[in-house]
């Protein structure tokens, strides 16, 4: 009801039978389960008589007297019954305050029960009856009034400064009980002290002054909780609910002091649903009063804000409080969903600080959605909003800039607490009667899939913004339309969501680990609805274990953080050197990657489909946010002016199959791919075994995908122009394991395979061969594999192919079974003079009869690595091929049968050149005949050297047929001159 009042006094005189006054309406103070205490003051010493109903009518009652003479009244009622309204008298048959519909009050509810309840924020009402901020106290009061109408309200917060200057009684009458008695009436009020309320305050072992004086809270534990022992700070509950009430001003604040070990006693010992704190010194605010730097006023902060940030707030955190409420700096503020920040306002950070999918938003049901705190996870039970409500009957100026504050404002109003079940939500109603702010905590998940959904609760089909669904591992599917508050999914979980199905969603979060990366895979003619946030695990920089760096892209896109400064912000984590970040597209016309500056790439997008070189400080997640790719999505690659390598990554929220994407891209399709690179290379930082990449295609780790936002190097062959690369829904698979990083295996689905390896003081390098049927001794697309980096590391193996050589250095080699019988590779090897080298087989599951031999022609030796190792030291550098071939064959090798087959015939462009590697043991003279058989060229060769190239760029390009002769020893071979 809304009420004016013209004399406030006329409610104060109330005559009895006996001449009585009763100078102090009755309010109710201390609420129990089965009771609550009543107390009113009179104008003379009189005993104390209650009279109580659960019937307005009083057709029956029950009385409560006390003889004491008294004009302070304290009644205590016992043995009621709990969540009961009674309905209250004073004095025999009312003789002094007569029952009505507005003297009644409500018992709490039993501990742990879940119905709506409504408590009324009542801030800084010390100046509700001074003459120049009366109307608008009135206002505020009667806008709560208005919005509550005839329902219960179920508790009154005080956050101190009740009282105008002094703190004296005469000033709690004028501002507190003369303002708000139709409340106090009904209503049980709770309050913490204020600054104000503590002035004419004595806090000794028990605490005496007018605060003291006017409130009664329990000491003992009578409303729940642990006993305090003082009224000084004392807990209590209600339904679900757990207040811990704290007394900022003038207890000892520090870890290990009286107050604090309470309310560590005592949160520790809840099992609430909800626990908020209250106390009247904000721990975060830039109001009139700040917790840091100087106050508006221009005084420097109180401690009293800072003690209660860095000595109170971490412990409760740490054992789950969801609200706290604070006043004292004469507006309204209150944070974002926050946990662990307890420094000052610069160093608040988002990525960080911010809890849950969608701690960061406004934490509106209608806006981003409802603040969601889970009891699974590891986010379980964190995540606090701090509240600032002060502004009731005062208002101050005041800076209203604190990062961690989501709203502010220097505005007359109340807050309003309202909680049912797991659900809490809080409101600031100013003096018009708007609701200005708004929040709301759930508590969830509602839904789980944990390898099925928990508790056969199956939520498909339901449509809610309240809702919470978390994946923690296994395939969960959407087969229906559904709309939640949040989705989580875990890094064991994954989700899909089916054709023609929406999929709707304040916030949608997919998280990872160093070797474990979750899904969301909508089908093509799926719809997604939601912010979609991707936490794409990051190595560490410079670490033993990562090595530093991880290639990764984008898996999301048209999002809010689509340029670079958007997103260096909110990953604070990026390792950093001034303005630069640890994240680095490659540029292949410069062949170096170019980490980007937080000032010259401010506005620079971040492109689908791109990959990027990344590190951060700590080998955690970067945060992606935007939406989730459905359809294509196309990139551009091109040979650069120093490399045809080109860094792209996986844009989707899953992984994609990477056979899938070679085909797609390969010659067999948009033919981008080099020929002799159909394959893709993810960095891996020589943690298998085969340099830093890890190498798809045909035959090498055929099972091993593609990670959501994961980059990878593709070779491009100059053809398709732009947006030739295409990365399509088809590709996307829950399939997938890891990103590359940490070695973890994957199962090799070739027919038989050799890795051969070499190793130095610091390090080894691998090589693989394959046979199968589907390969010859030339080339394979699709199953060999040029090395990315083979040719300029000062360390490498790699071999060459066997017939129609180009020179070009493989990483991976596949042959026919028949090669098996008698091929001869040339293999090359970069080293260092100085080094000793080690050659062996590192793997093998080639037949025991094939024997494989190491020829180093120029120490003249033939090695059988079945069986040794060989050894050498490289008396100068090393490099390329022509020194060292591998001979596989079923009997035994001598040297006499290997002077022409184990020679090296190729061409090489750019200049053109006809390449003849190996030892020459006698005189040596080469004939060139084009396809007719016509003797295009001769030449005699140098004796005794491992390398002997012709220039011809002179002749026309096509097919040539190479004879070689050495010592009577004829060799032919059909070579491609470009």
């Amino acid at each position: 009801m809304k009420r004016i009042y013209i004399l406030l006094l006329f409610l104060l005189t109330v005559i009895s039978a006996f001449g009585q006054t009763i100078t102090r309406l009755p309010y109710l103070q201390k609420g129990t389960e089965t009771g609550v205490t009543i107390k009113w003051r009179t104008d003379i010493d009189d005993s104390s008589i209650v009279e109580y109903s659960i019937d307005e009518n009083f057709s029956s009652f029950s009385t409560f007297s006390d003889a004491t003479l008294t004009t302070e009244h304290e009644v205590t009622l016992t043995g009621l019954s709990s969540g009961t309204i009674y309905y209250y008298r004073i004095g025999s048959g009312g003789s002094l305050l007569a029952n009505d519909s507005d003297h009644y009050f409500k018992t709490h509810p039993t501990i742990g029960s879940t119905d709506p309840y409504t408590f009324w924020i009542l801030g800084g009402i010390g100046k509700a009856g001074v003459s120049s901020n009366l109307l608008a106290a009135a206002e505020v009061r009667d806008a709560y009034y208005t919005y509550i109408g005839s329902n219960i309200t179920d508790g009154i917060i005080l956050t101190g400064d009740n009282a105008d200057s002094k703190g004296t009684d005469a000033q709690f009458q004028t501002h507190m009980f003369n303002t708000y008695y139709d409340k106090l009436q009904n209503s049980i009020v709770w309050s913490t002290i204020g600054n104000i309320d503590g002035q004419y305050v004595n806090n000794t072992s028990a605490p005496i002054g007018a605060y003291y004086d006017i409130f009664t809270f329990p000491t003992l534990g009578e409303s729940g909780g642990v006993a305090s022992g003082t009224e000084s700070y004392y807990s209590f509950d209600y339904g679900n609910v757990h207040f811990i009430v704290l007394n900022s001003f003038e207890e000892d604040r520090s870890v290990g002091a009286a107050m604090y070990n309470w309310a560590l006693d005592d949160i520790q010992n809840t099992t609430q649903q909800w626990v908020i704190g209250i106390w009247h010194h904000p721990p975060y605010s830039k109001g009139y009063h700040t917790s840091e730097g100087d106050q508006f006023n221009g005084l420097p902060a109180e401690i009293e804000l800072k003690e209660m940030r860095e000595n109170i707030v971490p412990m409760l955190e740490a054992n789950g409080i969801d609200l706290i409420i604070a006043g004292h700096s004469e507006v309204y503020e209150r944070s974002y969903f926050i946990n662990g920040h307890y420094g000052e306002s610069a160093s608040f950070d988002f990525a960080t600080h911010a809890v849950g999918p969608n701690g960061d938003g406004d934490g509106k049901p209608s806006g981003d959605g409802a603040y969601s705190k889970s009891t699974v996870g590891d986010d379980a039970g964190i995540g606090t909003v701090y509240s600032v409500n002060a502004t009731a009957s005062r208002v101050a100026g005041g800076e209203l800039d604190h990062n961690a504050i989501y709203y502010g404002v220097s505005e007359f109003g109340t807050g309003i607490l309202e909680v049912e079940g797991n659900t809490l939500s809080m409101k600031f109603l100013n003096r018009f009667g708007v609701i200005e702010d708004q929040f709301t905590i759930h508590k969830g998940p509602d839904y789980v899939y944990d390898n099925g959904w928990q508790d056969g609760n199956d939520p498909n089909g339901v449509s809610t913004d309240m809702k919470d669904l978390v994946v923690i591992s296994g395939e969960a599917n959407i087969n229906a339309n559904t709309t939640f508050n949040t989705v989580v999914v875990n890094p064991d979980g994954n989700l899909s969501v089916d054709p023609g199905v929406s999929l709707t969603a304040k916030s949608i979060v997919i998280e990872s680990e160093s070797n474990k990366y979750s899904s969301l895979i909508p089908s093509s003619t799926s719809i997604v609805n939601g912010r979609v946030r991707y936490e794409r695990y990051v190595n560490q920089i410079g670490s033993s274990a990562g090595g530093g760096n991880d290639l990764i892209s984008s898996p999301v896109t048209e999002g809010t953080m689509e340029s670079f400064s958007d997103f260096a912000d909110w990953n604070k984590n990026l390792a950093a050197l001034n303005n630069l970040r640890a994240f680095a597209p490659f540029n292949n016309e410069s062949g170096s990657y170019e980490n980007y500056d937080i000032v010259v790439n401010e506005t620079t997008s971040l492109e689908a489909g791109k990959g990027y070189r990344a590190a951060t400080v700590n080998g955690s997640p970067v945060v992606f946010t935007g939406n989730a790719k459905i359809g294509d999505v196309s990139t551009t690659i091109s040979v650069g002016a120093s490399s045809p390598w080109n860094l792209v990554g996986n844009p989707y929220t899953s992984y994609i199959d990477a056979q899938t994407f070679i085909s797609e891209n390969g010659s067999t399709g948009n033919d981008v791919l080099g020929s002799s690179y159909n394959a893709v290379y993810g960095y891996n930082d020589s943690t298998d075994g085969t340099g830093i990449w890890t190498i798809i295609n045909n035959v090498q780790n055929v099972g091993k995908n593609i990670a959501p936002g994961q980059g990878f190097f593709v070779y491009s062959n100059g053809s398709g122009g732009v947006d030739n690369l295409v990365f399509t829904p088809e590709m996307r698979t829950l399939n997938g394991t890891d990103d590359f990083i940490l070695g973890r295996n994957s199962a090799n689905n070739s027919i038989s395979h050799l890795s051969l390896r070499i190793a130095n003081a610091s390090g080894n390098y691998d090589t693989d061969f394959y046979f199968s049927d589907n390969c010859s001794s030339g080339l394979d697309i699709g199953y060999d594999a040029g090395s990315l980096d083979a040719s300029d590391a000062d360390f490498s193996l790699y071999s060459h192919l066997v017939a129609d050589n180009i020179g070009v250095d493989l990483a991976i080699q596949c042959l026919s079974f028949d090669d098996m019988d008698s091929v001869v590779v040339p293999l090359g090897i970069n080293a260092s003079a100085g080094d000793n080298i080690n050659v062996n087989i590192f793997e093998s599951d080639l037949s025991e009869d094939i024997n494989i031999y190491l020829e180093d022609n120029l120490a003249n030796t033939f090695t059988l690595l079945n069986s040794n190792t060989y050894s050498f030291t490289a008396i100068e550098d090393i490099n390329g091929t022509g020194r060292f071939f591998l001979h596989f064959s079923p009997s035994t090798l001598s040297n006499d049968t290997n002077i022409i087959n184990g020679l090296q015939i190729f061409t090489t462009a750019n200049p053109d050149y006809l390449n003849i590697n190996g030892k020459l043991t006698g005189s040596a003279e080469l004939y060139l005949y084009d396809l007719q058989g016509r003797l295009v060229m001769t030449r005699k060769l140098e004796s005794g050297s491992n390398t002997n190239s012709i220039n011809v760029e002179a002749l026309q390009s096509g097919v040539y047929i190479v004879k070689l002769d050495v010592s009577g020893a004829v060799r032919t071979e059909k070579v491609i001159i470009n």
